[in-house]
Order: C-alpha cells, then sequence, then structure tokens
C-alpha cells in the first residue's frame, strides 16, 4: 500500500497544465493537486484481532475529525497538503476493513466535502483566469486604437507602451496556452506599432522643448525691459500676461530648464516687489468694489419680490448696468457675490416670466372675449328689428366695459373694431327712419319694375295667357296697395311710373281684365260716381263763376244771416264735416281704383281733383269766421 501516497505526492508536485512557462505566482489560490486515483479494490476483508480493529477505528476516527478541521481553514495551500496526507493515511486504514455505517456516512461526508471544495477552488480559478482574459484583451483593443488614431500624444503613447511591457512581463493565469499566444502576439503587434510613434513624438516634443526655450528667452527679457517702466500698473498688467504664456512654453530641455526658470524668478520677484504697493492700492480697491457690489445685492434682494413688475424691471436693470462699471473684488469672493447678485436678479425674472405668461392666458381669454363681442356688434349693425337691437347694444358695451385687459399690442386694434362697430350701428339707429323709406322706396320701384317687365316680356317668350296675366297684375296691384305709405315728394314719380306701366298693360291687353277689379269700364263708371259724390258736396261752380263780386257779397251775408240764428251755426259746421268726411272717402276710393283709358282718365281726374278742391275751399272758408262789411 506505500505505492499509493507515493503516486499521489508525486502527481501533486506536477504544475498545473494550463499555466504558462512565464506564469508568475500571485495573490490567487494556487492551482488544487489532481485528483487521487482511484484505489484498487480493497481484498477481502482480513482477519484481524479487537486490539488491532479497534486501534485502526480509533486512528481512523482521529483522521477525520482532523480532515473536517482542515476543511474549515482558510489557508488554502496549507490545508490542501493537510487533507491529501490524511487521505492517504485513511486510504491506507481502509485496507482490509469493514466499516459500521456511521462512520462509513461520516466517511462519505467528509469525502463529498473535500471534491466540494476543490470545485469551488477551480471555479475561482476558471474566474480569475477569465477576467485576466477580458482585462488583457480589453488592453489590447485600447492600445489598437490608440496606435491607429491621428491624435496620439507622447503621453498616452508611453502609457500604452508601459501597459504592454507590463502585460508582456506578467500576463497571468489564462484560461488556456492558446488565448495566452493571442494575447502575447496581439500586444507585440501593437507595440511594434506604437514604437515608432513614440519615437516620432519625442523628437517632435525635443523640438518643441528647443522652441520653448527660445519663447522662455524672449519672455524673460520681455520681464527685463519692465525694470525701466515707472507705472506699476502697467509692470503689474505686463507682469500678469507674461506669467500667463511662460505657463505655456514651461517644457524646455532639462539642461536649460534650470538656468532659465532662476532667472525667471529672479526678474518676476524683483516686479513683484515693485508692484506691492500699487498691489496693496489695488486690494483696497477690490475691497471697495466688493463692499459696492454687496449693496447693489442687498438692492436686488430687495426688490427681487417686488410685483411693480415695469418699474422695478428697470431699476434692476440700471443696477446691472451699474454693476458692470464696478471693477473686480477681492480674489476669493467673485463666485460668491456674482451669484447672489445674479441669483436675486433671476428670482425676480423668473418670477416676472411667469407672471407675464399667467396673465398672457387672461389676456388671451379676454382677447376671445372681446373679440365674440366685437362680432356680436357686427352682426347687428344691419339689423332694422331697431329697438332690440339697440337693447342689445347697450348690454354689449356694459358686458366691454367688464371684460378684462388684452395684450397691448392688441388692445387698440381691438377697441378701433368696437368702437367702429358700435358707430355704425348708431349712425344707422340715428338714420333708421331714411333706412326704412329707403327700403320702402326699394320696395315700391320693385314693384314698378315687376310690371314693367310684364309689359316688355324677353324676346322670344310667348305671349302669357289673359288668366295669368290678370292674376299677376292684381297680385303687382295689390303688393302696391299694402306697401307702406312714403312723402307726396317721394311718391309722386314711382305714384306716375306705376299708373303708366299699369296703363300701358292694361290699354295693351284691356279683354284679359274684364270683369276685374281693374276693368277698365268699371273703373271709369266708378270714377264717374265719385266725381258726382264730390261735386254734390262742393256745389256748382258755374252759378258763382257768374255771380257779380256784389251778389257774392250778398249771398255770403245771408249765409252768415242764418248761421247766426239759433240752431243754424251748429247744424250747418255739423253738415261741414259731414261732407268732409265724405269727400276724403271719396279720395281714399280714387286711390284705389285701377286705370282707364289716358283721354278718358285724364278728363275724369281732372274733375275729380277740381271737385274736391273747391270743396275744400268752401270748407276752409266756412271755418274761418265771418266779418260784416265795413259801411
Amino acid at each position: 500500500m506505500a505505492s499509493a501516497p507515493e503516486t499521489a505526492v508525486a502527481m501533486d508536485a506536477v504544475p498545473a497544465p494550463d499555466a504558462g512557462p512565464a506564469a508568475s505566482p500571485g495573490p490567487v489560490e494556487a492551482a488544487p493537486p489532481a485528483p487521487e486515483p482511484v484505489p484498487a479494490p480493497a481484498p477481502a476483508e482480513v482477519q484481524l484481532s479487537p486490539e488491532a480493529r479497534a486501534e485502526k477505528m480509533t486512528r481512523l476516527t482521529q483522521l477525520l475529525d482532523g480532515a473536517e478541521q482542515v476543511l474549515a481553514a482558510t489557508d488554502l495551500p496549507d490545508a490542501r497538503t493537510r487533507w491529501n496526507a490524511l487521505r492517504r493515511e485513511w486510504t491506507a486504514l481502509l485496507a482490509g476493513l469493514a466499516l459500521d455505517e456511521p462512520v462509513a456516512a461520516r466517511l462519505a461526508s467528509v469525502e463529498s466535502r473535500i471534491e466540494a471544495r476543490d470545485a469551488a477552488v477551480r471555479e475561482v480559478r476558471t474566474r480569475h483566469q477569465q477576467d485576466n482574459l477580458a482585462r488583457l484583451q480589453k488592453l489590447c483593443d485600447e492600445a489598437e486604437k490608440l496606435a491607429q488614431g491621428e491624435l496620439l500624444t507622447l503621453r498616452d503613447a508611453e502609457r500604452v507602451l508601459r501597459d504592454i511591457r507590463s502585460a508582456l512581463d506578467a500576463p497571468g493565469p489564462l484560461p488556456s496556452r492558446q488565448d495566452q499566444q493571442t494575447v502575447v502576439s496581439r500586444l507585440k503587434a501593437v507595440q511594434s506599432q506604437v514604437f515608432p510613434r513614440v519615437q516620432d513624438l519625442r523628437e517632435a516634443d525635443g523640438w518643441e522643448r528647443w522652441a520653448n526655450a527660445s519663447v522662455q528667452e524672449a519672455l524673460i527679457t520681455r520681464l527685463e525691459s519692465l525694470r525701466e517702466q515707472t507705472d506699476p500698473a502697467v509692470v503689474a498688467k505686463q507682469l500678469r500676461v507674461v506669467q500667463d504664456e511662460w505657463h505655456k512654453v514651461r517644457a524646455v530641455p532639462r539642461e536649460k530648464g534650470r538656468e532659465l526658470w532662476q532667472r525667471y524668478k529672479i526678474i518676476e520677484g524683483e516686479l513683484r516687489l515693485r508692484c506691492e504697493s500699487f498691489f496693496q492700492q489695488l486690494a483696497i480697491e477690490r475691497v471697495d468694489n466688493l463692499r459696492k457690489k454687496e449693496a447693489l445685492c442687498a438692492q436686488v434682494e430687495a426688490l427681487a419680490d417686488s410685483t411693480d413688475w415695469i418699474r422695478t424691471a428697470e431699476t434692476i436693470k440700471a443696477l446691472q448696468a451699474e454693476w458692470k462699471t464696478i471693477g473686480p473684488v477681492t480674489p476669493g469672493h467673485e463666485k460668491a457675490v456674482w451669484e447672489r447678485f445674479r441669483a436675486a436678479c433671476d428670482r425676480f425674472f423668473t418670477r416676472r416670466k411667469n407672471d407675464l405668461a399667467e396673465r398672457k392666458d387672461v389676456w388671451m381669454a379676454n382677447l376671445k372675449k372681446k373679440e365674440a363681442i366685437c362680432a356680436q356688434v357686427e352682426a347687428l349693425i344691419e339689423s332694422t328689428d331697431w329697438d332690440r337691437a339697440l337693447g342689445e347694444v347697450k348690454h354689449i358695451q356694459a358686458e366691454w366695459r367688464q371684460v378684462g385687459p388684452v395684450k397691448r399690442n392688441r388692445s387698440e386694434a381691438l377697441l378701433a373694431r368696437f368702437h367702429t362697430a358700435c358707430e355704425k350701428f348708431f349712425d344707422r339707429y340715428a338714420h333708421r327712419n331714411d333706412h326704412e323709406l329707403a327700403q320702402q322706396l326699394a320696395a315700391r320701384e320693385q314693384i314698378c319694375a315687376d310690371l314693367e317687365a310684364v309689359l316688355a316680356p324677353p324676346d322670344g317668350a310667348e305671349p302669357e295667357p289673359d288668366e295669368g296675366l290678370a292674376k299677376k297684375v292684381l297680385a303687382l296691384k295689390r303688393q302696391w296697395d299694402q306697401a307702406p305709405a312714403v312723402t307726396r315728394a317721394q311718391a309722386e314719380p314711382l305714384v306716375e311710373r306705376f299708373t303708366t306701366a299699369m296703363n300701358a298693360v292694361i290699354g295693351t291687353r284691356p279683354a284679359a281684365f274684364a270683369g276685374t277689379e281693374v276693368d277698365p269700364e268699371a273703373t271709369r263708371k266708378r270714377m264717374e260716381q265719385l266725381c258726382q259724390i264730390v261735386e254734390g258736396f262742393a256745389g256748382d261752380d258755374k252759378a258763382e263763376a257768374q255771380m257779380s263780386p256784389a251778389a257774392i257779397l250778398a249771398a255770403q251775408l245771408r249765409e252768415a244771416l242764418a248761421a247766426n240764428t239759433i240752431g243754424g251755426r251748429a247744424d250747418d259746421d255739423a253738415r261741414w264735416r259731414n261732407g268732409a268726411d265724405e269727400v276724403r272717402k271719396a279720395q281714399a276710393s280714387w286711390r284705389r281704383l285701377g286705370p282707364v283709358p289716358d283721354a278718358v282718365g285724364r278728363e275724369l281726374e281732372a274733375r275729380f281733383q277740381k271737385a274736391c278742391t273747391r270743396f275744400f275751399k268752401q270748407f276752409d272758408q266756412h271755418r274761418r269766421p265771418s266779418v260784416p262789411p265795413r259801411r
């Protein structure tokens, strides 16, 4: 049984096959040994004495206790060595030894725990190898990207070369030898690409350092020329400029760098010493500027919560302009005082912006209301229902005054639109009678035009039948009679036009109107009756015309004496009033009559008007009080 332990020791000493020749030990756990070879089946149990068997069982129990202690240890390499030794010893004890069930179960548990611990170690090793492979691949990717880039700097190139050199010297454990060969070949390829560029960059850097040395020489010369300058402000300003430029060209060759730096520091110190009083005065001014800016901050903070937007905005803008006129403040306070001033300004203008946004919403709502009001007034401009429209316009004007403001650039145009609409309505309302008269005249003119169209049908149209012609003309006559009345002066031309057209239609086709209300013969007879009625009230015109003036005066005296008798005056007044009413009725009936042929119609018209004139002349004379003649 001595051959099995020796074999296990020999296999534990062999290195892992995956490790490269340049692998170096690291913080990762050592690889576990190759699994123990399965021992050959034990021969049949040897007859042992009870003392020997008890001794072996005691030793086996001690070995298992030691294995459990080893499994709880954290020093994995030492623990692995110890449990391999324990396994070899208990394997030797198990030869020819029959185990009872508890011991066999304990032995199996220890074996399974050892296998689990080995599996965990192998998993950690595999994960570490994968992480190391990913790290090297990432390094290769970054190095290849930098090697192919055009803007490669010397610092980046040298850093890449250092990283590649370190990776080639100690690549660490990898999953396989093929992975190691691939990574190494990629790193060497990138190294061969970057190295020439590093040489070029180093050469260019050397030239740049040599050029910077010349620039530094020029800057030192500029500082030396400032020794003759007497104005400390100019010296301080130029000194700051030289300091900024020196910072840009500070990389120079080492053999010249120290000398140039010492010369620069000596002259700079001398100039700074000369400017010390200026810097002190400048510090005092900056303290004063800080106090002024803090005062401006306090003023803006006091105005930050104001709601007088226009006036406050102008004030803050003036303070901002004043801020720009104040010089720099004490170093270290610039940011704080500026942020304080800006925060106060931002607070006010943010509040104003939010308020303006809210007011814009209100303005837009008011704008829509006022536009709707303007549309309502404009819709009432052409209305002829004057009383209703007047009430609505007045109500709309009161509603307009209750609507809030709108945006200024829209307010004037909207107000002008509203006033224009109201003025148009009230202008039409003030001339409403003229509008009504114009409509009435237009209605009568349309009737005349329709009647004239009946008289002159379109070319090529067949004459209308008598029945249809009569209906159309009678309908137009009824419209004429029912049309609103107009003044006499304005009605006369239309009456003449209508009468001319009616006479022409009836004279052209008199048979179509036989038996109707405009029958010429029936109208003539009715005219004669009306003439006789009025002439009966007016008396005989010939007798009065043939009387002498003295006879006429005597007749009038007799009538006056008769009227002065008891009851005679009252009866005579009633007679004249009744006569006047009858004559007016006759005039109304005359106006409703239709036309008759021209000659007959003119004769009857003249007769009727003459009789009416004579009657009303007598009626006027009767109403005037009678005056007795002078003796």
